[in-house]
């Protein structure tokens, strides 16, 4: 499987106005992968919510800059930060910079609760 990331539409998932958290699903079971790699896009100022769940993430900012808090600590990322939330941790991703912050993120299969019936 090949694909162009343009060819998923991307669609809002948190946020409202110019203060949005746009989610775009690359690749999933559809495509014979056991999991999600799924590129969000977070508007400036926006932030995705900081909250907990049994899974793991695995995050790689693509670009812009803000922080990351997981756990309650708070740690600045930018372009090229590798991110390992474990399942179980609370944590959020906040876009404090001037424009957008884009990012991969690596889930399991039961980590995307919408997959690819809104993509």
């Amino acid at each position: 499987m090949v694909r162009h990331e343009s060819e998923k539409k991307p669609y809002p998932v948190y946020g409202e106005g110019d203060k949005q958290v746009f989610k775009q699903i690359l690749v999933g079971p559809e495509d014979g992968f056991e999991g999600y790699l799924r590129e969000f896009t977070v508007q400036s100022g926006a932030n995705t919510p900081y909250h907990q769940h049994d899974w793991y993430h695995v995050v790689y900012i693509l670009e812009g800059s803000g922080f990351v808090k997981i756990d309650g600590s708070e740690h600045p990322i930018l372009r090229g930060s590798a991110i390992h939330a474990p399942a179980g941790a609370t944590h959020g991703f906040f876009n404090t910079g001037e424009g957008q912050m884009r990012f991969l993120c690596l889930v399991p299969k039961k980590g995307d609760a919408y997959g690819e019936a809104d993509s």
